[in-house]
């Protein structure tokens, strides 16, 4: 890479992570050379599609999937495990997800995963409490080529149509192979899938919300911006720093950050990230995954970052999205007022499907950290989370149109549709809104309307009589009292 894109990759780095929450939902390319993103992928009527992944054995918060009954949910298929087990029984378990996920409204999407063939110890995945056995090349690539092509052309017919390759292979967890034999794995199993099934989207495995951490800082550092890169490494582990549940520990010096990049750990992240991209550029997948679970403000930053390191248009599709925030700081008001700016933000910048997880925590013993913050309590109670998400929901539904939008002091998003529009908007930095008029409620409250007159420090999602995106530009233009503009 010459001096001067690497420059221009740390411009764009720079102008977004100072930028914080007063940058758009729609984010704009700033490199030079950016090739950006193509139309979202969306298979269920409206503009875009959301989702929801819970854990199939907590029985309770399933009301509240089923009373929103649409949108998308995953599952894992490990080769490793099921290739050994008679035909009869080998999709036994990935049969009663699919009816179940169908019998609430929901188009199941699949993770494939090689799995541990030689055995091997088993792993923690933090997300879902489970262990798992970190996947490498296959031991036999013409048999797992054809245990995909089964896999795709038994469940293609039923509905499944998005498969994605591996699962965030930068964790020791999941992958335990080189960068180069997860290339390799990609390409070996999109090729079985496009040949069974042409029409289907493939995914690459998708880098860990933490280790994007890693990969956004080292860049930094690599072009010598150095106070920036620990800014943004402080910046985006710092929740997770509170209660010592970060991947990465905390730096309090660029000195301390460059030693720790050149560590095993963060060494391997950064190999894995960029064989991700290799696979991504290859012309393998059709289709971007993406996971993120760190405070909003964050979010440009990492769609720039995206965007710049595609050398080709493709759509980008969330399969992880949600709120890791253990510790004291966090509350449920906050967290409410943080799903409306983080699904918001999304859908502006085309990101469909939106998987938001967990449903809810899975409570284990007494020594685990509630990290992953869910839309409902493990008894099913919906919080303030919950309910924006089902307002972001109902208004997707059928919708006909997506507008991301910006104003003086704010920005947000329209969500057009037949019967209404639901306008979600955020002031930035420390700002307030105040409704002139309309209905509204905060994000942080969504069941108590703001009364007219009121300021509110957080997003307000806005009910609009129009149908069409110009009148609905004036009408909340009118209800906040600024001029509110498409684009952001």
């Amino acid at each position: 890479m010459t001096c001067k894109a690497m420059a221009g990759i740390a411009a764009a780095l720079i102008l977004a992570v100072t930028a914080g929450c007063d940058s758009p939902a729609s984010v704009t390319p700033t490199a030079s050379g950016t090739i950006g993103t193509a139309n979202p992928v969306v298979l269920e009527g409206g503009a875009a599609d959301i989702g929801i992944k819970w854990n199939w054995n907590l029985k309770p918060p399933l009301a509240f999937a089923s009373k929103v009954g649409w949108g998308e949910t995953f599952f894992e298929v490990e080769w490793c495990a099921v290739r050994d087990l008679p035909e009869a029984n080998r999709f036994r378990q990935l049969e009663r997800i699919l009816t179940q996920s169908q019998q609430m409204g929901y188009r199941l999407m699949v993770k494939i995963r090689v799995g541990g063939c030689s055995g091997g110890p088993e792993q923690l995945d933090p997300a879902e409490g489970t262990r798992k056995r970190p996947s490498s090349l296959p031991d036999d690539p013409a048999a797992y080529q054809q245990f995909v092509t089964n896999l795709v052309t038994r469940y293609s017919p039923r509905g499944v149509k998005i498969w994605a390759i591996e699962n965030e292979v930068d964790a020791n967890n999941f992958w335990q192979g080189s960068p180069q034999d997860y290339v390799q794995t990609v390409k070996l199993a999109a090729d079985a899938i496009r040949r069974a099934d042409p029409q289907a989207a493939i995914l690459d495995a998708g880098i860990s919300s933490t280790g994007y951490g890693i990969a956004l800082a080292g860049e930094l550092l690599d072009a010598g911006h150095d106070q920036e890169a620990l800014e943004l490494y402080q910046r985006w582990y710092d929740r997770r720093h509170d209660t010592g549940t970060a991947r990465f520990p905390l730096v309090g010096s660029v000195d301390q950050l460059r030693s720790l990049l050149q560590d095993g750990r963060a060494k391997r992240v950064r190999a894995m990230v960029a064989a991700n991209w290799e696979a991504v550029n290859s012309g393998a997948v059709t289709a971007y995954q993406l996971h993120f679970y760190e405070n909003p403000d964050l979010l440009p930053t990492l769609l720039s970052y995206i965007q710049r390191h595609l050398t080709r248009p493709l759509p980008i599709q969330g399969w992880e999205i949600g709120t890791a925030w253990p510790g004291d700081g966090y509350t449920e008001q906050i967290h409410g007022a943080e799903t409306a700016r983080l699904i918001g933000s999304l859908l502006a910048a085309q990101v469909s499907p939106v998987v938001y997880l967990p449903l809810a925590y899975t409570p284990g013993g007494a020594t685990k950290v509630e990290i992953f913050r869910g839309l409902v309590s493990p008894e099913g109670q919906e919080l303030p989370s919950g309910q924006v998400y089902a307002r972001y929901a109902a208004a997707l539904r059928a919708s006909t149109a997506i507008r991301g939008v910006g104003f003086d002091g704010g920005t947000g998003v329209l969500i057009v549709g037949p019967s209404g529009t639901l306008a979600a908007v955020w002031p930035t930095s420390t700002g307030q809104l105040t409704l002139k008029e309309g209905s509204a409620v905060a994000a942080s409250a969504p069941t108590t309307p703001v009364a007219t007159g009121a300021s509110v420090a957080g997003p307000l999602l806005i009910d609009l009589s129009s149908t069409d995106a110009e009148k609905a530009l004036r009408e909340v233009s009118s209800d906040l009292g600024v001029t509110v503009s498409a684009g952001g």
